[in-house]
């Protein structure tokens, strides 16, 4: 009796060492060398597996598939097929009897069955593995053991059906383990995740709030020269006085959307606050930061032909554009200057961009 008592303490070590791994996936900087560790981590855990033999009597001789499965249902094949490295080439360092038949049996049949249930969403973690999965790689293993059985032996023994079973309980239920908590960790950081986005993005637009653009401007700035442009909607407190704060929040989402669509692609825009968007640039020519305020200006305008002030005028923003004169500077002095050039902008009539450089002295927005 004490011989079926093996494979529950292998099982209980393959749930000690996934429990393991993954706590060193979430302190460490796992998600880079994935492709790598997960292949690497697979593999010492079938080692670990291989050190417990079981009992001849219950036809199998150890557990090192489990952990193949995992790697071939979450990563799929290829990785599967590298976590096998290691057992494979310790197999044949300990001389084990009938090598190349367990290595198939074992080792590269299960990578192969468990990578048929392979979703990409698994290994993102954006998606719960699916248990009934985990259940039918058990049962194909099971039964791909029966079958190789039958085929060399010429029958099947009840004796060695029943003890199979066994295993197939002790197998699946670890997995479904296996499964569970890697779901329950996957859950844990899909929270997270949503918390951080929510702590970092703006409720109305969903745009980046200014709480997430400083650092990565600021970032941005230590590297390199930056443009800072602020973006304001013209007339807004009279559209919402004569729409309402609903129409009123419906118009800053759209116009969100349009900067959003129509800025440059490496550049990055966040809701400043009230109606001010701002944006980082990457761009630091005065000409051709110029052509650009005034294409937003226009794709703005153009968006909104369908939508009219009380007077029919039309929908616009002003823009004012600050370039830092050399890496490393203040961001908030840069954002300051983009204050100004709006500033400037809206004093010329609206709807048009300014650069801060192009402003006389005299024209700047006192205690701003």
């Amino acid at each position: 009796m004490n011989e079926y008592l093996v494979p529950l303490t292998s099982a209980c070590t393959l749930v000690t060492l996934n429990y393991i791994a993954m706590k060193v996936r979430s302190k460490m900087l796992f998600d880079s060398y994935e492709q790598f560790l997960a292949p690497l981590l697979t593999g010492l855990a079938c080692i670990i597996m291989m050190l417990e033999p079981l009992p001849e009597a219950l036809g199998l001789i150890d557990l090192r598939s489990l952990p193949v499965f995992m790697a071939g249902l979450r990563y799929g094949l290829p990785v599967a097929l590298l976590s096998t490295v290691m057992p494979i080439g310790y197999s044949f360092i300990s001389h084990e009897s009938q090598s190349w038949f367990i290595i198939l049996q074992d080792l590269l049949a299960p990578a192969l069955i468990s990578s048929l249930f392979h979703n990409k969403e698994y290994r993102r973690g954006f998606l719960d593995i699916s248990i009934r999965h985990g259940l039918q790689i058990c049962a194909y293993v099971f039964l791909l053991r029966l079958v190789i059985y039958g085929f060399l032996q010429g029958k099947l023994t009840w004796l060695y059906t029943i003890d199979q079973l066994f295993m197939l309980a002790i197998m699946s239920a670890t997995f479904i383990i296996i499964i569970i908590m890697v779901n329950d960790e996957n859950k844990s950081w899909r929270l997270q995740r949503q918390m951080e986005l929510q702590a970092n993005q703006d409720s109305l637009t969903k745009l980046p709030n200014l709480r997430s653009f400083m650092p990565i401007a600021d970032n941005e700035l230590n590297k390199r020269r930056i443009s800072i442009m602020m973006i304001d909607l013209d007339n807004f407190k009279q559209y919402n006085d004569q729409f309402g704060h609903l129409e009123g929040d419906q118009l800053l989402r759209e116009v969100s959307t349009v900067l959003q669509h129509h800025i440059q692609e490496q550049d990055y825009i966040a809701r400043y606050g009230g109606e001010e968007f701002i944006l980082l640039s990457t761009e630091t020519d005065p000409l051709t930061l110029n052509l650009y305020g005034k294409r937003l200006c226009s794709v703005v305008t153009e968006s909104f032909l369908h939508k009219r002030h009380y007077d029919q005028s039309p929908i616009t923003v002003s823009i004012g554009i600050s370039t830092a004169v050399a890496p490393q500077v203040n961001l908030t002095q840069i954002i300051y200057e983009a204050d100004q050039a709006l500033y400037a902008s809206k004093h010329s009539g609206k709807n048009c961009s300014t650069l801060y450089e192009d402003i006389p002295v005299g024209n700047h927005k006192k205690n701003a």
